[in-house]
Parts: C-alpha cells; sequence; structure tokens
C-alpha cells in the first residue's frame, strides 16, 4: 500500500516517467517515507513557527513601549506614528508568514495522519497473512494425518470385505454353522457402517482442510 504524494506547483504534466511504469508511480511512495520525510519538514517549520510566535509577541511589547514612552512624553506624536507603523508594518508581516506556516503545517498532518493510517492497515494486512499462513500450515498437517487415517479405513474396509469372503467359503464348505455366520456378518456389517460414518467425516474434513490450503 503507497500514498499519493500531492503534485507540487510547476511540475510539467508531460514529466516523462519509467518504460513500462504507470503514469501515477513516480508520485507514489512508502508511507513509512512519506512519515519520515514529512517529521524532518515538520520539526523545521515547528521551530520557526516558535520563532514566529516570540517575534511577534517581540513585536507587541515594543509596541506598548512606544505608547509608553508617548504618554512619558519621550518621544513625539509625529515620532510615534512613524515607529509604530514601521514595526505594524513588520508584525503584519510575519502574521503572514506565521498563516502560511500553519497552514503548511495543518498540511503536513493530514499528511502523516493518512501514512499512520495506511501504516496501521499494512500490519493489518500484515498480520492477516501470517494469520492465513498459519492457518495453511496447520490445515496442511491435520490434512496428511486425516488422509493417513482415510487410508486406515479404507484398508480395515478392505479386511472386512476380506474376511467376509473367507466367512462365506467356510460356510459353504460346513466349516461354520447358520447362526455363527449370522452372528459374524451382522457384526461385519456394523463395522463397515461405522467405517462409512467415519469416512464420511473424514472426507467432509479435508474438503474444508482443502479450501484453506488453497485460499
Amino acid at each position: 500500500m503507497f500514498l499519493k504524494l500531492q503534485r507540487r506547483n510547476g511540475v510539467s504534466s508531460s514529466m516523462s516517467h519509467r518504460e513500462g511504469a504507470s503514469p501515477e508511480d513516480s508520485v507514489f511512495m512508502d508511507p513509512r517515507e512519506v512519515l519520515s520525510q514529512y517529521s524532518v519538514e515538520w520539526v523545521s517549520l515547528k521551530k520557526s513557527y516558535d520563532e514566529l510566535q516570540q517575534q511577534l509577541s517581540d513585536v507587541q511589547r515594543e509596541l506598548n513601549e512606544l505608547d509608553m514612552k508617548l504618554k512619558a512624553g519621550r518621544i513625539t506624536e509625529s515620532e510615534h506614528i512613524v515607529q509604530y507603523r514601521e514595526k505594524w508594518a513588520m508584525s503584519t508581516q510575519m502574521i503572514q508568514v506565521k498563516r502560511e506556516v500553519e497552514a503548511r503545517l495543518y498540511e503536513i498532518q493530514k499528511e502523516i495522519r493518512a501514512a499512520n493510517n495506511q501504516l496501521k492497515q499494512m500490519e493489518i494486512e500484515r498480520q492477516r497473512r501470517e494469520r492465513m499462513e498459519e492457518e495453511r500450515s496447520h490445515a496442511m498437517i491435520e490434512w496428511m494425518s486425516l488422509k493417513q487415517g482415510f487410508e486406515l479405513t479404507e484398508a480395515r474396509r478392505n479386511e472386512i470385505n476380506a474376511e467376509s469372503d473367507r466367512i462365506e467359503r467356510e460356510r459353504r464348505s460346513g466349516k461354520v454353522s447358520e447362526a455363527e455366520y449370522r452372528k459374524r456378518r451382522i457384526d461385519q456389517i456394523r463395522q463397515l457402517a461405522e467405517l462409512r460414518t467415519v469416512e464420511s467425516d473424514i472426507k467432509r474434513r479435508l474438503a474444508e482442510l482443502l479450501e484453506i490450503i488453497r485460499s
């Protein structure tokens, strides 16, 4: 995820781009880089802002001193007007610069917040990918284990079928009685029914795990 930077005034719209790259690629930056650059600018502008605040306070103090000098008769009315206008013009210019600095600081705040939000989203996405990867890893382990279990049920089914064929031959040859035959066949049918239930559960779980692995 990347943050789109504002184009600076005066940059030609026909600026060339890397071959094969999107025309907007050159105005995208990693939010970490954005934070780094804007943090430097923020510190510098904040220092300038504080200095302007102090200078304005100094000018205000000087204006008050001029009023006190006039009241005390230490300067004439005309001198007061000239000096007051000079200080006032200076403070007006400072206020304009201060407003511009405030506006830029506000823009930087918005960019920093946007970059921080993107970093949070990137972290959420990273954690989501890690969680999914962990789930896939666990699903693969469980899938392999269940696959072996499914193969064991198939082997057991083959054993029961082979046992059924053997009992059938023994019944025909008279080696086992009809009662014993029926008893053992019922037991085999019960075991096969249980195997079908187990196989159905395993197949369902294998399908679920396969979905997780493929996601």
